[in-house]
């Protein structure tokens, strides 16, 4: 996919949460950006950059499709999250590093 696929993808998401509880590094992190519905939200605010702590968020999904089953919007949420995932690094959009 495509940034305006995943964009129209990620805009299908109604932030309902079910999501969130089946994802392994939500439940460990409990921050919001380590968790599927952070991180479909990030990739629908994208504006080229991330910082850190997004960049971090998006890269540890460990594309395990917990939170597929539970998406009653149907959003391939672990597919959306791997293809950003290689869009930033095709597109080499790094964490900002100090």
């Amino acid at each position: 996919m495509n940034l305006a696929e995943l964009r129209a993808e990620a805009s299908k998401c109604q932030f309902c949460g079910f999501c969130e509880y089946a994802c392994p590094t939500y439940r460990t992190m409990r921050m919001m950006h380590f968790g599927p519905r952070g991180r479909i939200n990030l990739i629908r605010n994208f504006d080229g950059g991330l910082s850190e702590a997004a960049y971090m968020g998006i890269m540890t999904c460990l594309a395990c499709r917990a939170c597929d089953v539970q998406c009653p919007a149907g959003i391939k949420i672990a597919e959306v999250i791997h293809d950003f995932k290689a869009y930033i690094l095709e597109e080499k959009i790094y964490k900002n590093k100090k």
